[in-house]
């Protein structure tokens, strides 16, 4: 049915919305609960920002001392497990929680004590002084290392402060002397070159013909040593080759060492023997067995025909030395000459050496000590190698 061009004007009242009024409530219900929680909010910014700064003061100053501390040990260390986050103060009433810790070996106050209960590696040494302990000062320090009795080594080690070394003499070394035919030959191109008479001597004398106190006296101890304790037979002379004319020194003991050569034919060892001339006395002065020994060494000269077999003798003497009495053959023991004066004579046999021992500096008792040692020596290569 068409309702066009009929009026119902009349027939209607205006009736209020019931819709919008709802609306009007709701709106006024939800105004109240944006204000309460706008002002809850503002409280709860108040009180944080009242209480925070308080908490996280790491300085902790006041009655809020160590506040930020006790959260920080009471988060990483499992030692403490404080509730206490309060206000600390010595006189209220944590005051027995405090003693308890104290009593424990832990002190809230003190972070070392604290880091020592946890950390099992860390020591915590009190600072003495003379009125009290330092409790405050702190340092860390490692826990020594420590053997136990059963790690420990109780061998004994010789002390070094005899400088004791290899015997003097060997006794297995002995054999029966025959003076007839003669093994060694000492002789002295340089005889009058001389020594202190003692520490105490000042004369600063090079040259002697007094036998006492000249090189001939090595020669005589070396004779004796290898005679009496070794059975070895030796032939000591000691013509003065340098005096009057001392460069052909070598050329006047050459004749002497021809003339023995001739009626003995051969020795196994024969040593013109020397001193050097070296102001320091340290420079050719050892200790063995507790007694100063004067240092000696071989001169050679690599262009004599012999050279080859005399540096194979020479060489194993060497050794021996070196075996038997370390630091006794000084640090360059052989002084190299392409010739010499006529080879010094080395030239006339395969076992013909020139040693020199100790120097001018040396005392004649020092130089002494050094035969017998050297008496060892040669007893050694010429007995010892059989």
């Amino acid at each position: 049915m068409s309702y066009k061009g009929v009026n119902f004007k009349g027939i209607f009242k205006k009736i209020p919305s019931k819709k919008m009024n709802f609306s009007e409530f709701h709106i006024k219900k939800n105004g109240n609960v944006r204000i309460f929680f706008s002002v809850f909010t503002l409280l709860i910014i108040f009180l944080v920002g009242l209480l925070l700064p308080r908490s996280a003061k790491a300085n902790s100053e006041g009655d809020y001392k160590n506040y930020f501390y006790v959260n920080v040990i009471n988060n990483a260390l499992s030692v403490i497990n404080s509730s206490n986050t309060k206000k600390q103060n010595s006189n209220n009433e944590y005051s027995m929680k405090l003693a308890t810790l104290s009593f424990l070996g832990v002190d809230i106050l003190n972070p070392i004590s604290i880091i020592v209960k946890e950390v099992s590696y860390l020591d915590k040494p009190e600072v003495e002084t003379s009125d009290s302990k330092v409790s405050n000062l702190k340092t860390f320090i490692l826990n020594p290392f420590k053997l136990l009795d059963a790690q420990i080594s109780k061998i004994e080690t010789k002390s070094d402060t005899s400088n004791v070394v290899e015997d003097l003499y060997n006794p297995a070394l002995k054999t029966t002397l025959n003076k007839a035919k003669p093994r060694v030959l000492i002789y002295h191109s340089h005889t009058s070159e001389a020594y202190l008479t003692s520490d105490k001597d000042s004369s600063k004398t090079n040259s002697s013909l007094d036998g006492a106190r000249n090189v001939t006296a090595v020669g005589d101890v070396i004779k004796t040593e290898l005679e009496k304790n070794y059975g070895i037979a030796v032939v000591h002379d000691k013509t003065v080759n340098d005096k009057g004319d001392y460069n052909g020194a070598y050329k006047k003991s050459g004749v002497t060492l021809a003339k023995y050569l001739k009626a003995y034919e051969k020795f196994e060892l024969i040593i013109d023997l020397h001193r050097d001339e070296v102001p320091n006395k340290n420079a050719v002065t050892t200790k063995i067995n507790g007694v100063n020994v004067a240092q000696f060494m071989f001169v050679v000269t690599q262009k004599n025909p012999r050279y080859a077999k005399q540096k194979k003798l020479i060489d194993s003497m060497i050794g021996i030395s070196n075996k038997l009495y370390p630091d006794l053959i000084r640090g360059k023991s052989i002084y190299v000459y392409d010739y010499g004066l006529g080879y010094y004579n080395q030239d006339k046999s395969d076992n013909a050496v020139l040693i020199e021992v100790g120097a001018n500096s040396n005392t004649v008792q020092e130089v002494k000590n050094t035969g017998k040692y050297l008496s060892r020596i040669i007893a050694e290569q010429l007995n010892g190698k059989k």
